[in-house]
């Protein structure tokens, strides 16, 4: 099953299938195959897509944000650096520390990137499968590296 953000997307900007469908040039099954990931599309309508979403094309497919880097998202990463520093300062080098507040800081940005309670509890949904995979990995690398 091909994964995508579309429809996460669409309903944030809260546009009917089709509506979009109709502003793209294409059936509305097509849109509804590629949302549920049984189909994919071609790289022109992914391009429609973004540009009538307002949003990257990338956006669509990993559900990563990719605007601009602005005064606002350089507040975000410094609050995502101190947080890291704060948290976990004692516990790891530099390099690592630098990694994990790159992370938060792109959580915060799809946090606050989401519009609906679904969307966020999508994102809280996502971030604790991230943490239980981080700890299985950890304790893995832990049991490895014991005498």
């Amino acid at each position: 099953m091909l994964q995508n953000f579309l429809r996460t997307i669409r309903e944030e900007k809260k546009v009917g299938q089709s509506e979009l469908a109709k502003k793209i040039g294409v059936s509305k099954q097509l849109l509804s195959g590629f949302e549920k990931g049984r189909s994919g599309i071609s790289n022109e309508v992914l391009c429609k897509l973004a540009e009538v979403l307002d949003v990257t094309p990338d956006a669509i497919l990993t559900g990563k944000s990719t605007k601009p880097f602005d005064e606002k998202g350089r507040k975000k990463l410094t609050a995502a650096m101190n947080l890291a520093f704060t948290v976990y300062a004692d516990q790891f080098d530099k390099d690592v520390l630098i990694k994990i507040a790159t992370e938060i800081y792109g959580f915060m940005v799809d946090f606050d990137s989401t519009k609906t309670e679904i969307a966020r509890n999508k994102l809280k949904d996502s971030l604790d499968e991230k943490i239980i995979s981080g700890l299985a990995a950890k304790a893995f690398l832990d049991l490895r590296t014991r005498p």
